[in-house]
């Protein structure tokens, strides 16, 4: 294990030296030709690439490397913690007359020097966390895509298969309807149906005789029995 971390600090210390590296090429980028700039910059861009794919290639090296970075940062936040609780302490005393002025600027030069001395050891160390982050994950292999399901199309097919059946059966039931529809005409009663009676022609009502009281036709100028006179008895009546 102890050879293994070896080669990871020594490719940690390549990196670190061609980083500086290129930083310095363009810094001096103005002071060169573009065609000078472009092949020396390449040349150490190249060599950058490969100590990352090197590194990427100790997955459990970086692994156990960003768990201690992690205990490291534990550790730091909790210095710088009380050191701050320190300081609130010496300010504390110092306001109610136990510090000089002079021992109290002693005492905070060095907690602030401290803390500053905290934040950037923190920024080191979550840098390089989250670039080792980075190389674990790019070496991870990527998700095989999920297979689309094939069984989907099986219901429709089915609907297909029962629509078809029932079409054929179609003509056949049709049959039995008609059976069925023709039986049940033929137990039904017969319904004899009357035709409405016909008015009798309004007879005459005749003419009454006024001396026998005989009714005689409407157009009697005499009693067909009595032979009285009937028209002028009518209309002087």
């Amino acid at each position: 294990m102890e050879d293994k971390m070896s080669i990871l600090k020594e490719l940690q210390e390549q990196r670190t030296d061609v980083v500086s590296k290129l930083k310095r090429i363009e810094e001096k980028k103005s002071t060169v030709s573009v065609e000078v700039y472009e092949k020396v910059r390449k040349e150490y861009a190249d060599k950058l690439k490969g100590i990352e794919e090197k590194l990427s290639e100790h997955i459990d090296l970086l692994t156990e490397e960003v768990q201690r970075l992690k205990a490291q940062e534990e550790d730091i936040l909790k210095q710088k913690k009380d050191t701050k609780f320190k300081m609130e302490e010496v300010e504390l005393r110092y306001s109610i007359g136990e510090y000089d002025e002079d021992s109290f600027n002693k005492v905070k030069q060095e907690n602030d020097a401290s803390v500053k001395q905290f934040d950037e050891d923190l920024k080191k160390i979550r840098e390089n966390m989250s670039y080792y982050s980075s190389l674990m994950t790019s070496k991870e292999p990527e998700p095989k895509p999920t297979p689309a399901p094939t069984k989907a199309a099986e219901p429709e097919a089915k609907l297909e298969i029962d629509e078809h059946i029932l079409e054929e059966k179609l003509p056949e039931e049709e049959v039995a309807l008609e059976e069925l529809l023709s039986e049940e005409e033929a137990v039904k009663p017969e319904v004899t149906t009357e035709a409405p009676a016909k008015p009798e022609p309004m007879k005459d009502q005749g003419v009454t005789c006024p001396k026998c009281g005989h009714v005689n036709t409407a157009d009697s100028w005499y009693c067909e029995k009595c032979g009285a006179e009937i028209l002028g008895a009518s209309e002087s009546s």
